[in-house]
């Protein structure tokens, strides 16, 4: 009885331990994630798959496919810090966050303000425009 005990508790152990955890990508590609964070107002959501895509995926992309997406992080980290929280609807939510967790956001958006400074030479027209009105937002909210 003991050996058969063993034998049951051993098989048990060993297919748990073999079993690989099936965790769910939420995006499959940069592009995938920008398409996804496009498809959402929500900013918390945003911020995740923009910043999935470019921990996970930007690495062997060029310079100039990544500045959509750290103009995009960056607009919906500073909205995001000042309490808007994108969702819409009969009632538009908005939050207030404590000092500190704002100040660590606004600096999140900065460090993606200077990743787009140090690229300017990539940047269009449109998206010059755009990071000075976040540059301007940025400092309106400190």
């Amino acid at each position: 009885m003991n050996r058969f005990l063993l034998i049951v508790l051993l098989t048990v152990l060993n297919l748990s331990l073999q079993a690989e955890p099936k965790t769910k990508n939420i995006c499959l590609s940069l592009s995938d994630c920008e398409s996804k964070a496009d498809a959402t107002e929500i900013h918390r959501k945003k911020i995740t798959l923009l910043s999935l895509g470019i921990t996970e995926y930007s690495k062997d992309s060029p310079i100039p496919k990544l500045i959509p997406l750290y103009l995009k992080r960056a607009k919906s980290i500073i909205l995001e810090a000042n309490g808007d929280t994108g969702y819409k609807g009969e009632v538009i939510l908005k939050v207030s966050h404590k000092p500190e967790y704002k100040q660590s956001q606004l600096i999140k958006a900065e460090e993606d303000l200077g990743f787009l400074n140090l690229n300017k030479i990539h940047l269009s027209k449109e998206q010059s425009s755009e990071l000075v009105e976040l540059q301007t937002l940025l400092d309106q909210s400190k």
